[in-house]
């Protein structure tokens, strides 16, 4: 094994023969770190991943980069952790869904690491460089970097609050214990298979898929059943509704034969696309094609669902052309007689040809709730496609890589919080943004966001690439909703407090407690401190500095 590398261990320790007892840690309601006997993950730096955490920062708002009305909507530029740390008194216990997409440690250039910001959090690590396959402690060096950002999601997630976190194979097994000993092996909601690309190189295996880690703050607080979105289902009903808009009079019989001749079109094309190319942007209807009858309620399939395994009704049913009894199930059907009855009053019975035959159940497209399944097909060249649309090539030059709106659409979507409070601290291009953007246009739903984006050392990402993308997908899209866009300032410490202009300093104190306790001093009645309390006294001010010095000290 490599030096450094993070290695899972099982033993004793001094708590005694069975290490910690179970349950939340008494002083944070956290999960306790695991000790004593059992698996769990040890690597150099994880005594103190929860503790070494920087000192708030001011976070000041840039008028000249925001953008229409803000309504609780956050740009921050600067590192994420420093910034979490800024919001914690405000925010803390308040997020309903993060989702993160932090960096793959796949030694391309995807990984910067600092070793002076990670012994000092405050540091503004100018000696950032990218981790590579041949550092033999890169896996210790990701763990360092996610160790303390992962936990203060979690302090930040409200009780009810959602964690995804996008990832790879190559951390996929070291975040997913991570992820146990900060949430809890049993808030561990599922892991989503994202199959996004077609992989065509000649290699062992051919990887064309990622990862989506699904938590809970507590999972017995989030939604208990989750919504899935169906892509076949969605094309099926926008189909029928093409073919039906504009007509007074619908022709059941011609509409429905106009409806499977489009759907035995598109099979068609989907097939010869993957035959020629090895892939296809068509949607695949898979087992949604047996939708393909219609009658005056829309989109409907027949279903054999009228027999029960056992213990059954029996009761004649007439063949409305033979007029003889239809064939029955062999343990009965399923409804009562008068079920059956109401049923046939509502046309909602499917008949064969002639009596031999059982009867069938018509079950309506619209009516189907789609689950959250597992494995999520989003193409993953959607975001690149987006992405150019709003902003030309260049953007896809600069950020060759954003993942799809729509993916990000469906986790947010399938959680059923439409006035979710959304959290990104790895915001890259701002995809999470215009996913809320955009459910809220379709849902009518009052979501939020808030995204923290650093960049690199020669791009900041939020100025050149987040905000320009945000702006344009509102004019572009029509979507609701506006940001302010805010950057990292100076620490709080006593200095930087007593520099601090007036306005700075009424900012500093609605949005900065430095005790992390969610005490933070909020606006009172709509009104400013400036306005509530006459701020222009020069006594009230030298207090106010006094309180905020004594507490940066």
């Amino acid at each position: 094994m490599r030096k450094n590398q993070p290695i899972a261990r099982s033993g004793r320790t001094s708590n005694g023969r069975n290490g910690r007892k179970a349950g939340l840690d008494p002083v944070t309601g956290a999960p306790p770190r695991p000790a004593g006997p059992g698996m769990y993950l040890h690597w150099e730096g994880r005594r103190g991943y929860r503790t070494r955490m920087p000192a708030p920062r001011v976070l000041d708002p840039l008028p000249e980069l925001s953008y229409g009305e803000p309504g609780g909507n956050r740009v921050i530029e600067g590192d994420n952790l420093q910034v979490m740390i800024s919001l914690r008194s405000h925010y803390q216990g308040t997020i309903d869904i993060a989702y993160l997409d932090p960096p793959y440690n796949t030694g391309r250039n995807d990984f910067a690491y600092s070793d002076s910001r990670y012994n000092d959090p405050n540091a503004d690590a100018d000696d950032m460089v990218y981790v590579g396959n041949e550092d033999g402690g890169r896996h210790t060096k990701w763990l360092n970097y996610m160790g303390p950002r992962l936990w203060l999601v979690w302090q930040l997630l409200a009780d009810h609050g959602v964690c995804f976190v996008s990832i790879s194979d190559v951390e996929l097994f070291r975040l997913g214990l991570l992820m146990d000993e900060i949430f809890g092996e049993q808030n561990r909601l599922g892991v989503l298979v994202w199959k996004g690309s077609i992989e065509n190189n000649a290699t062992q295996i051919a990887s064309e898929h990622e990862y989506v880690l699904c938590y809970a703050k507590r999972k017995e607080r989030a939604t208990r059943v989750w919504k899935g979105q169906s892509e076949a289902k969605e094309w099926l009903l926008a189909t029928y509704r093409d073919l039906t808009k504009g007509r007074r009079r619908v022709n059941v019989a011609s509409i429905e034969k106009e409806y499977r001749a489009a759907i035995r079109a598109h099979v068609e094309q989907r097939k010869q696309e993957i035959a020629e190319n090895g892939e296809s942007d068509l949607v695949d209807l898979g087992r949604a094609a047996r939708y393909r009858h219609v009658d005056k309620r829309g989109v409907y399939a027949a279903e054999d669902h009228t027999d029960k395994p056992t213990g059954g009704y029996f009761y004649d049913v007439i063949h409305p052309v033979t007029e003889k009894p239809c064939k029955k199930p062999e343990s009965g059907y399923r409804f009562t007689e008068e079920t059956m009855d109401r049923l046939l009053a509502e046309d909602r019975i499917v008949f064969g040809k002639d009596h031999q035959r059982q009867v069938q159940v018509k079950k309506y497209l619209a009516d189907v709730a789609e689950p959250l399944r597992s494995v999520l097909t989003t193409p993953a060249k959607l975001g690149t496609g987006s992405l150019r649309k709003l902003l030309g090539p260049p953007a896809v030059a600069q950020f060759p890589h954003p993942k799809p709106v729509e993916l990000i659409e469906q986790l947010l979507w399938s959680t059923g919080y439409d006035d979710a409070l959304v959290l990104d601290p790895f915001a890259g291009s701002g995809t999470t943004a215009h996913a809320v953007m955009r459910l809220n246009a379709s849902d009518g739903g009052s979501r939020r966001f808030i995204m923290i984006e650093e960049g690199t050392r020669d791009d900041r990402y939020c100025r050149t690439l987040l905000a320009p993308r945000l702006s344009t997908a509102i004019e572009q899209e029509e979507l609701p909703g506006g940001f302010t866009f805010e950057v990292k300032g100076r620490r709080l410490n006593r200095g930087a407090i007593l520099d601090l202009e007036r306005e700075a300093i009424a900012n500093l104190i609605i949005h900065t407690d430095a005790t992390g306790k969610g005490r933070g001093i909020a606006r009172v009645g709509g009104l400013s401190l400036r306005r509530r309390f006459g701020w222009l006294r020069c006594g009230a001010f030298a207090c106010c500095c006094g309180h905020l010095a004594s507490f940066a000290s």
